[in-house]
């Protein structure tokens, strides 16, 4: 499931919670579960991860490299 499918789940609750106002706060939560999935999603597609990075430069490795 992607971002944009728990935005339209969140909404939709959102939706069904001002249309059954006896079982608003069941809606709402389920909305907040569906926010709260689509934040998750959107954090894990904007992780890089720990292989983006190195310690090569464009110029390669200067760890080892003398300073002139």
């Amino acid at each position: 499931m992607n971002i944009s499918d728990c935005r339209k789940m969140q909404l939709w609750c959102l939706q069904r919670a001002k249309s059954e106002p006896a079982q608003g706060l069941k809606w709402l939560g389920r909305a907040e579960r569906w926010r709260a999935l689509g934040r998750s999603q959107s954090q894990q597609t904007q992780h890089a991860g720990p292989m983006s990075m190195g310690p090569y430069t464009v110029n390669g490795d200067v760890r080892n490299k003398q300073q002139a």
